[in-house]
């Protein structure tokens, strides 16, 4: 089961949809896959942005 979050123009949260469909729910877990691999941990990315202070 996946919940695919619904945002209105100002991003608050005006619903949010169950979806229970066997191949996008697979879908989902493969994205979700592939960005964990690409993903650069917290620690990582902080040391390399500017903070801005």
């Amino acid at each position: 089961m996946i919940a695919l979050l619904h945002f209105d123009p100002d991003d608050d949260l005006n619903g949010v949809e169950l979806i229970t469909d066997p191949v996008q729910v697979a879908r989902a877990c493969q994205v979700r896959d592939a960005a964990w691999h690409f993903a650069t941990p917290y620690r990582a990315f902080t040391a390399e942005v500017p903070s801005g202070r």
